[in-house]
């Protein structure tokens, strides 16, 4: 691997105290490089979601650490890590493109900036004729791949999902899956997945597994 992107050592993270704390993370060591394709399993409240959110720089951990060696600064800022969330809905009022533009204007981008990157992200998860549409008017598969399309518009270094493909089918699942690892490929861009589900297999280089906390690597 060349210089990782994010590397932890130890990494751990507890919600509570005493006698009502639960340990979400614990003693975590991985490390994700920009030709890094990984994907985690592992049941509900395994810590999969707490993990990509120490990972984004998110939350805090309450033990080892977490670093970025290959952003400036550190941690990343807004844009740098595409988190792709499993509550990152679309505003109803606003159609594809301004969804997806959200971010970039929040960011303080303007004009043709805005416009080119959107168009890139749209082309790139396959939504470029959707731009116009409302969420109201997508189906289940392209409002996730325009949730998709919203954290790849700032051309992230690294991409950390979160049950992407969630309360989609089996197809339509492998179908978004696989248009986000052509995404990562595209961007050189790291990739961390999560998930409950059973990945296809030969889609991700890498399988993990969290079970009561713990990161289990190299499935």
């Amino acid at each position: 691997m060349t210089a990782p992107l994010v590397r932890t050592d130890e990494l751990a993270h507890t919600y509570g105290t005493g006698l009502t704390a639960v340990v979400a993370v614990h003693g975590v060591n991985c490390a994700i490089g920009a030709e890094t394709r990984a994907v985690v399993t592992g049941r509900a409240g395994a810590g999969k979601t707490t993990l990509l959110h120490l990972l984004a720089g998110m939350k805090k951990p309450t033990a080892g650490t977490v670093d970025w060696p290959a952003f400036e600064p550190s941690p990343p800022g807004p844009g740098q890590i595409g988190l792709v969330l499993q509550d990152g809905g679309l505003l109803r009022d606003l159609d594809v493109r301004l969804n997806v533009a959200l971010p970039l204007v929040l960011a303080g981008r303007t004009g043709t900036a805005v416009r080119d990157a959107v168009d890139g992200a749209l082309e790139l998860v396959g939504l470029a004729g959707f731009a116009k549409k409302a969420p109201r008017d997508l189906t289940g598969e392209q409002i996730r791949l325009a949730i998709l399309a919203r954290a790849l518009a700032p051309e992230p270094k690294l991409i950390l999902a979160d049950d992407p493909a969630g309360w989609l089918d089996r197809l339509a699942g492998e179908r978004l899956l696989g248009r986000l690892v052509e995404a990562a490929d595209r961007l050189a861009a790291g990739l961390l997945v999560a998930t409950a589900e059973q990945a296809p297999a030969g889609l991700f280089g890498e399988r993990w597994a969290m079970v009561d906390g713990k990161l289990v690597r190299d499935l």
